[in-house]
């Protein structure tokens, strides 16, 4: 497989997917189905995305595949239960289209993201990647785990919900680039300072929400740093 392949149409699905359509327009889909102009469009946006960021001729006939399957996938989520496994199980069925793709197509020419890897101790390209992942779509599965466990579901969490997400993606962030230099003890930092403003409160509900985040926070932004060191 052709991992720079791969890996520019896992760039284009992620900003395609997560950053090119809002909450207003996932509403509209899940509402209207087939009905749904936003369901066509959007497909046609991620084979769009696809082909620009493998912007070879013969890719067409492979963008136009990704966007079709990219419908049917979304389309078919429409009638599923709303929740943690259906958003796993609906980006796995994504995924798999992309890897099919990549194990398919075969191309000598140099992909434009190939030119952005020019650092000897990180991969620019998957630095990009993993700052995308634990920004919109690192928010929307740390919000479907503690939905599907029932934590934070009082008043008092859903007043901290917004300022969490905003926090959230900036702590991220943080541990991806300290993973990058090696400053470990800079996270620790961050989460004894994070357990230090919460220690007082009284609120246990708050206090378990909070907690519970922020492991799934740090996990995936860890994992994130680790997938972008060489």
């Amino acid at each position: 497989m052709n991992s720079w392949l791969f890996l520019s149409l896992l760039l284009a699905h992620v900003t395609g997917d997560f950053y090119l359509q809002n909450d207003k327009y996932c509403a509209q889909k899940e509402e209207r189905k087939f009905k749904s102009w936003f369901l066509y469009v959007h497909s046609l946006i991620i084979g769009g995305v696809s082909w620009a960021v493998v912007p070879v001729c013969d890719f067409g006939f492979y963008a136009l595949a990704i966007a079709i399957s990219h419908f049917i996938i979304d389309a078919i989520k429409t009638y599923s239960p709303k929740g943690l496994w259906n958003f796993i199980i609906d980006q796995i069925a994504h995924l798999s289209i992309l890897i099919i793709v990549a194990l398919s197509f075969d191309t000598a020419s140099e992909l434009p993201i190939q030119s952005m890897d020019c650092n000897d101790s990180f991969s620019i390209p998957m630095f990009i990647l993993a700052v995308l992942l634990c920004i919109k779509p690192a928010n929307i599965l740390i919000k479907l785990v503690l939905k599907k466990y029932q934590v934070g579901e009082t008043q008092s969490c859903e007043n901290i919900k917004n300022a969490g997400a905003l926090i959230g993606d900036l702590e991220r962030i943080l541990t991806i680039i300290f993973v990058i230099i090696g400053q470990y003890e800079a996270i620790g930092f961050i989460i004894a300072a994070k357990s230090i403003l919460r220690f007082k409160d009284t609120d246990t509900t708050k206090t378990e929400y909070v907690l519970a985040g922020t492991f799934l926070s740090f996990g995936i932004a860890l994992l994130c740093g680790l997938m972008t060191t060489k």
